[in-house]
């Protein structure tokens, strides 16, 4: 039997310098499992929560079962966290005003991540309309005089409209003529 195991037999008995010196040697993944971001709200509670997860694992464990102990005392401590974060993510959502209430909840100002996404995806997909990336202004230029394709074609192959490509060709030509003739 390694000393761990004995030092957790001997805190189940009750011995007080065997428990305190587990408990020592816990504290890191006590104070790790509690400083978890999500967590942050409740603060010490948090803290003094893993600690007291800890202690259950301690008298709980069974080395007969073939467990090592710092795997089944993290997963108690991680699993009862998570647990309370659950019950304290219900209470706040309970505590939030009910529907038809005059008052505005918290999280209705608070702007979704989402929202901010799709803005970001809708301006880019917009610039991407009005200023063509080059790779697709050398494909065209390569389907119309290389290959012979009408503007129409060329497009539909491309995946945009006739008009959009009018418009790269344009922008092509404009941007040749400025490198032939210098302003």
């Amino acid at each position: 039997m390694t000393q761990e195991k004995l030092q957790i037999e001997s805190a189940k008995r009750g011995d007080k310098d065997a428990m305190e010196a587990l408990i020592l040697r816990y504290e890191g993944l006590c104070r790790k499992a509690a400083g978890q971001s999500h967590l942050a709200p409740l603060g010490e509670d948090a803290l003094s929560a893993a600690r007291e997860s800890f202690l259950h694992a301690m008298r709980e464990f069974d080395a007969a079962r073939g467990v090592p102990f710092p795997g089944y005392a993290k997963a108690k401590v991680y699993g009862d966290l998570r647990t309370l974060f659950k019950k304290s993510r219900r209470q706040w959502q309970r505590e939030v005003l009910p529907e038809g209430s005059e008052e505005e909840s918290v999280f209705d100002a608070v702007p979704d991540e989402r929202d901010e996404m799709k803005n970001l995806e809708a301006d880019d997909a917009f610039r991407n309309l009005i200023a063509p990336r080059p790779e697709m202004s050398r494909r065209l230029r390569t389907l119309l005089s290389a290959h012979g394709l009408t503007q129409k074609d060329a497009a539909a192959k491309l995946g945009m409209s006739q008009q959009a490509a009018a418009v790269v060709k344009a922008r092509a030509l404009k941007a040749l003529r400025k490198t032939i003739r210098p302003a």
